[in-house]
């Protein structure tokens, strides 16, 4: 299970999952494009590999266990990066024509990204919005390609991707959270902020979210209802773990657990 998780094939999982939990809204029975949502999970795993890559060039002494993984391993990552690389170019050719344009629009998003982390961050210039363009980028990914494929969505749906980009960005933020307490000296978003103004914002969030779905989704027990309801569950998850600092910090158990929420959604699968 660590190897899996040091390779980041939970976080893999768990974007597929997240995403086959909006293809099939509004009532649990909608259309699933498999090789749509496998293509996701490729080109997440390619994201994630890469990014942890270039990490090793912008800051090369602070590495975390995933980062020291990806460094004793390079070759093989990049060989794996490139093999990846052609399978989801032959994906491309199975996915509907709209769900393809949409993913080059990322694509193209992400080129861009890369490009400002590799030129801009290496000099701590703009630091702090690595969090929110992740946070945007991953929604539009897990969301948009199947709402992209629907003829419409109405406003629950839209209000549920909103749940979806705060409780990334609350996980972004943990995860930095958590970093500025074993790496004080690195310069993150908490650095920005303050570690007290970050607990705010994460536990704000939270907050928001069960304020919406107690207001907006608790009239039943329908589909996009139990799909707010999970939300919910996964924004307190991340609430309550800056609460228990000691805990997750050993043995890096914020990791686990931030990572481990985004496989929650596959509970719909038997509610």
């Amino acid at each position: 299970m660590k190897f899996l998780h040091l390779l980041s094939l939970d976080v893999v999982l768990g974007a597929m999952l997240t995403s086959v939990m909006f293809w099939r809204l509004p009532d649990g029975s909608g259309p699933i494009e498999m090789s749509a949502v496998i293509l996701l999970g490729i080109s997440t795993w390619v994201i994630y590999i890469l990014d942890r890559l270039l990490d090793l060039r912008i800051y090369p002494e602070n590495l975390s266990e995933r980062h020291r993984f990806h460094a004793d391993h390079q070759y093989n990552l990049s060989i794996l990066l490139v093999v990846l690389s052609v399978i989801g170019l032959v994906f491309c050719f199975l996915i509907p024509l709209k769900v393809l344009t949409f993913g080059a629009c990322i694509s193209l998003t992400l080129v861009v990204y890369f490009y400002v982390l590799n030129k801009v961050f290496n000099g701590n210039k703009l630091i702090w919005m690595k969090e929110p363009v992740t946070a945007v980028t991953y929604t539009l990914a897990v969301v948009g390609i199947a709402f992209v494929n629907q003829s419409s969505v109405n406003l629950s749906g839209w209000i549920l991707a909103i749940f979806l980009f705060l409780i990334a960005s609350q996980n972004l933020l943990l995860f930095s959270y958590f970093e500025d307490l074993n790496e004080p000296a690195v310069k993150n978003t908490v650095s920005y902020f303050g570690q007290s103004t970050s607990k705010k914002i994460i536990t704000g969030i939270a907050a928001l979210i069960m304020f919406l779905t107690i207001f907006l989704f608790s009239g039943g027990w329908e589909y996009i209802n139990k799909v707010a309801l999970l939300m919910m569950a996964m924004s307190l998850i991340l609430s309550l773990m800056p609460a228990f600092e000691n805990f997750f910090l050993k043995n890096d158990r914020y990791r686990w657990i931030g990572d481990g929420v985004f496989l929650l959604p596959a509970i719909l699968f038997f509610v």
